[in-house]
């Protein structure tokens, strides 16, 4: 049987870069991209600027790396330095600059603004292309592990805790040191003392320094992270990013790196979406959002912009003891200010608010409505209404009314009318079908698809930096099944040819950043 056999190894071959590129290749088209990008403008800087020792690497050039990397899932400085040396690709398109991983890692860290504006810079170039729509955005929060372990985030309880080992293993020593009989045996003891005290000390002040911050925990190797809980009693130390993702083409419009809850994102968010759609002129912008969203504050300050709708899912409400008449069962007489009870009793307010703190919530201003003990011990449900601390102290039913509970009961009158309208925020936020069988996952593409489930840098402005270039990949990735590699081809070469138009050239051959580029003769008249 005939076997394939390869050429000699030792043959001499002619080639050049160019025609090792497929033609085909993304990395045409990031070359392209990098080519209308004006790096002074979006505030990228170069080390090495000095006449003397070595000259620094271009920012273009670090920056096709990276794009490259992340495009293809490698993002460790090593890993792009090694790839340097081997890829095809990424000789063509540097000129076979093989920077270290030191100025590549210098270059994320350094550029963290910068990238956070080259993700606007392309959200505009997509907005110019009529790949936004503008008039509905979806809008959602994912957490990303940080360079921080559990083992490193602290809280009042877990010091506590640890500080009270530390005493019960120093009083366990101090009992050893005091049966010791050589010296040697002694001398261990007391070094494993001076240990534990040391380690108290870092632990006093890991508490004192909590106490001045006023934060609820402190993270000693990437500061600005937290524990966030993700799922199933599931908690991670990491950041929660909010991202908007526009419904025409389902690309990434904003996103901001935090590290909270999604509790209170909804309207910075939201007014973020709208002035970044405001041109587009589509009228009102709709919002839409998971219940992690649904706190009446935020709903209340989205109501106040005229222009903003949310379609927010409400919260199912879950009593604790199932068989009580729980608030929903009682209905509020706007007209009058009160509660109707099911056996057709009023609950009044004196109008007086009142700051009320729930367990691990945040206060609340509300109202009280009561019905009158006399009035609410002769019903027959009185024993399965009204908590068992009320009746010890012989009170009638008790229910609180948020001040914004008129923004909240808005906007699960909206949720009930455009149903259909608000099963769309999954299919635009977390999923877009590629065919009849294949939903792929927004996040489940960045975090398991691409691998990126973590952050490589420390610090929220840092994070921040980064997710500028993850979100432009994906934005970039998405244009390749929009457009076509052909079409992105030729938006970003028509985007140069404008450029040059604007120079009022009449040359058909037009040099642009040391490339030529083949265009129709512009005529003048």
């Amino acid at each position: 049987m005939p076997i394939q056999t390869g050429i000699n190894r030792d043959q001499l071959e002619f080639n050049s870069l160019e025609s090792l590129v497929d033609s085909d290749s993304e990395v045409r088209v990031i070359d392209l991209f990098l080519d209308i990008v004006d790096y002074d403008d979006l505030g990228f800087t170069n080390k090495g600027s000095s006449h003397e020792g070595r000259p620094a690497f271009a920012a273009d050039v670090l920056l096709g790396i990276y794009m490259y990397g992340y495009l293809n899932q490698i993002r460790s400085s090593r890993k792009l330095e090694r790839a340097c040396r081997r890829n095809v690709e990424l000789w063509w398109l540097t000129g076979k600059q093989m920077p270290g991983y030191k100025t590549l890692s210098d270059f994320r860290k350094d550029n963290k603004k910068a990238l956070n504006n080259l993700f606007a810079f392309f959200r505009d170039f997509c907005k110019d292309i009529e790949l936004l729509g503008g008039k509905t955005v979806a809008i959602d929060g994912s957490k990303f592990r940080a360079q921080n372990s559990k083992k490193n985030n602290f809280n009042p309880n877990k010091i506590l805790r640890q500080l009270a080992y530390i005493e019960k293993k120093r009083m366990d020593y101090l009992e050893q040191l005091s049966l010791a009989d050589q010296q040697e045996e002694r001398l261990e003891i007391e070094s494993r003392l001076q240990e534990l005290n040391d380690r108290q000390s870092g632990y006093e002040n890991l508490d004192r320094e909590l106490k001045e911050s006023g934060d609820t925990q402190i993270s000693t190797t990437d500061s600005d992270s937290r524990a966030l809980p993700l799922h199933m009693n599931i908690v991670e130390v990491g950041y929660n990013v909010q991202t908007t993702v526009d419904d025409k083409h389902n690309l990434i419009l904003d996103y901001e790196v935090t590290n909270e809850k999604d509790d209170y994102a909804l309207f910075e968010m939201s007014g973020r979406a709208l002035d970044l759609t405001h041109e587009l002129d589509t009228g009102p912008l709709t919002v839409l959002a998971d219940k992690g969203y649904h706190t009446g504050e935020e709903l209340h300050h989205c109501e106040q912009i005229e222009e903003l709708e949310t379609l927010v899912s409400p919260k199912a409400y879950s009593p604790k003891n199932k068989s009580s008449y729980g608030k929903e069962k009682f209905t509020y007489e706007a007209e009058k200010d009160v509660y109707r009870c099911p056996a057709g009793e009023e609950l009044s307010t004196n109008g007086k608010w009142h700051t009320h703190a729930g367990k691990n919530r945040k206060a609340r201003t509300v109202k009280r409505y009561r019905l009158k003990y006399s009035e609410c011990s002769t019903c027959p449900h009185y024993e399965s209404c009204v908590p068992p601390g009320a009746r010890a102290n012989k009170q009638g039913k008790t229910i609180l009314r948020s001040k914004y509970a008129d923004a909240v009961a808005a906007n699960k009158q909206r949720v009930s009318e455009r149903k259909e309208e608000y099963r769309r925020r999954q299919a635009i936020v977390e999923a877009y079908q590629r065919g009849p069988f294949t939903p792929l996952m927004r996040f489940g593409t960045i975090k398991r698809q691409w691998g990126y489930s973590y952050t490589l840098l420390r610090g929220k402005e840092k994070v921040q930096g980064e997710f500028g270039l993850i979100y432009l990949c994906y934005n970039f990735k998405r244009l390749f099944q929009i457009l076509g590699l052909k079409g992105l081809k030729d938006a970003l070469e028509a985007r140069i040819f404008n450029f040059m138009g604007k120079m009022n050239t009449t040359v058909a051959l037009v040099a642009h950043k040391t490339k030529i580029y083949i265009f129709p003769i512009l005529r003048h008249e």
